[in-house]
C-alpha cells in the first residue's frame, strides 16, 4: 500500500512541476507570408494577422522591423492603426502591417527580415520570420526603342515638310 502511495505522491509532484510551464506559454500568434517578391526600384505591402489565442490580454506596446539590409526601406503606419490591446481570443487582420521598398541598386535575390511585436507590461514579445525576393528592375526590349525611335524621326520628318510648305 505505501508503495501505491508513494507512486501517486511521485506522479502529482511531475504533475504540479509541468503544470506552471504549460500555463505560462503565450497563446499570441503572429502570422506573416512566408515570403514577398518586389522588384528593385519597387515597393510590396506586407499583410498579415496577429492574434491572441488565450488569457491574458496582449497588449501592443511597440513594434520593429528589421530587414537585414540598408538598401531596404519601410513604412509601418499601417500598423499603427493596430488595437492597443488584444484580448483573450481577439485577433486583428488579414490587414496592411507595412510596406517594404527596395532600391533600384539593390541586388536581386532573396533577404530575410524579421517583424517582432513587444508588450511591454508581461515582458513578452512575438517575432516572425519572412523573406523578401528581389528580382532585377525591368529593362526595356530593344523592340520598344525602335518603335519609340521611329515614331520620333515620323514627327520629325512631318515637321520639316510642313515647314517647308510655309517658305516661300
Amino acid at each position: 500500500m505505501k508503495t501505491k502511495q508513494l507512486l501517486l505522491s511521485i506522479l502529482a509532484l511531475a504533475l504540479l512541476a509541468v503544470m506552471p510551464a504549460v500555463a505560462q506559454a503565450d497563446p499570441v500568434t503572429l502570422t506573416l507570408p512566408g515570403s514577398v517578391n518586389v522588384t528593385a526600384g519597387g515597393s510590396i505591402t506586407v499583410i498579415g494577422t496577429i492574434t491572441n489565442g488565450g488569457a491574458p490580454d496582449f497588449n501592443i506596446s511597440s513594434w520593429s522591423i528589421n530587414l537585414g539590409n540598408p538598401l531596404f526601406t519601410f513604412d509601418d503606419s499601417a500598423f499603427s492603426l493596430s488595437p492597443l490591446v488584444l484580448g483573450p481570443g481577439a485577433s486583428f487582420g488579414p490587414t496592411s502591417f507595412f510596406d517594404v521598398f527596395a532600391d533600384i541598386s539593390l541586388a536581386p535575390g532573396s533577404y530575410s527580415g524579421t517583424f517582432t511585436v513587444f508588450d511591454d507590461i508581461r515582458q513578452v514579445n512575438v517575432t516572425q520570420t519572412f523573406a523578401v525576393n528581389v528580382t532585377p528592375a525591368g529593362v526595356p526590349e530593344p523592340v520598344s526603342i525602335v518603335l519609340l525611335g521611329s515614331g520620333l524621326s515620323g514627327l520629325l520628318i512631318s515637321r520639316r515638310r510642313r515647314k517647308q510648305r510655309n517658305d516661300p
